[in-house]
């Protein structure tokens, strides 16, 4: 296997060496918290350096059945884990795309954290007629969010300013970051799929890095366009977490070119994750564990990792706030550990010993 890093890859390694060695003496870690918003999205990063990075904010509503209902449930789950990690402002929020699962809470989001700088693809794009509505609200939401900060419609290749971090935009409205990569060599005969709507095809995906840590997150990217960033060469190189795209679906063959250590799935109880996926994780090479923020209740046979690996085991949306989440502590060398705060266990991951 060709384990060669990417130009651009090395380009940011050399950087990451210098944060390194900036931070190292300190030993503060990188802290991200993934928050439970039961079958949506929003992950809350804090740098060393006091910085802070959103991606996502959850539904508007309580539940996945009604996303619309204004209680403002997720909105006041990231206000819990934020006085956790100490947080006071945001200073960057990115939408990935605009469905409610991921965007719609922004609006009481904005009333319990100031945002500095909103981060996004550009207008949402329209679907069918029955979600044009509904599409639009959210791109309104995000319109009267902007007058209270920065505004950064993010392209392929851009960066977005956090303190203390790298973070790269790979992907937006369908394209990918233009960069050399090396040889795929897991994208031979790759299964083609009906392509997926609008907005999910828009996803905006980043890469974070800190040191030799690396974090990715696509948002609801497709498979279609997983395979397009990733082959026929990798223009994202290895990464240590990996957030999976679509709440926890199967990957493409391809995500083993980024040799992801641990995936963590954002799926509900009754959404995303399930035995395909952990199936394609598990025979990826050096692939150690999956952590999920739901446990996977559809009944099916080997959906779900070991309890333990697992922030909540039942339904927990009726509840309002009491919902648990895990966190990932990752040192300037590329070893971290994970937390789950409904055990209060944590694993240790050690460093890579190499990376050529």
């Amino acid at each position: 296997m060709n384990c060669r890093l990417s130009k651009f890859s090395i380009l940011i390694g050399l950087a990451g060496i210098v944060a390194a060695a900036l931070v190292s003496a300190q030993g503060r870690t990188l802290d991200i918290y993934f928050i439970d918003t039961e079958g949506g999205q929003s992950t809350l990063l804090v740098s060393p350096a006091g910085g802070t990075f959103m991606i996502d904010t959850g539904y508007a509503g309580k539940d996945t059945q009604h996303p619309d209902e204004d209680v403002a449930r997720d909105a006041h789950r990231i206000q819990d884990v934020a006085r956790i990690a100490g947080v006071t402002q945001i200073d960057a929020l990115v939408a990935t795309h605009f469905h409610g699962d991921h965007a719609s809470g922004v609006k009481h989001l904005t009333e319990v954290l100031p945002v500095r700088r909103f981060v996004d693809h550009g207008p949402a794009l329209f679907e069918v007629p029955t979600m044009k509505q509904r599409v639009g609200e959210y791109s309104e939401y995000w319109a009267t969010a902007f007058a209270k900060g920065e505004h950064q419609v993010a392209k392929p290749g851009d960066t977005i300013p956090v303190a203390g971090l790298d973070i790269r935009v790979v992907q937006a409205l369908g394209k990918p970051i233009n960069v050399p990569g090396d040889s795929n060599p897991y994208c031979k005969e790759m299964e083609k799929l009906p392509d997926s709507n609008p907005e999910d095809t828009a996803s905006l995906g980043v890469v974070v890095q800190y040191g030799m840590f690396r974090f990715s997150n696509f948002g609801d990217l497709p498979r279609n366009l997983e395979i397009a960033l990733l082959c026929p060469t990798n223009r994202v190189g290895r990464v240590d977490v990996y957030e999976t795209p679509s709440h926890g679906r199967a990957p493409s063959p391809a995500v083993a070119a980024l040799m992801p250590r641990i995936a963590v799935f954002d799926n509900g109880a009754m959404k995303g994750g399930g035995a395909a996926s952990l199936k394609a994780f598990k025979a990826m090479s050096g692939f150690e564990d999956v952590w999920q923020l739901h446990k996977n209740l559809r009944g099916e046979a080997d959906g779900n990792p070991p309890d333990a690996f697992i922030a909540n085991l039942d339904k927990v949306e009726e509840t309002m706030h009491a919902a648990h989440h895990l966190r990932v502590s990752a040192q300037a060398d590329g070893s971290f550990t994970v937390f789950n705060s409904r055990t209060g266990a944590t694993k240790t991951y050690a460093a890579r010993q190499a990376r050529n």
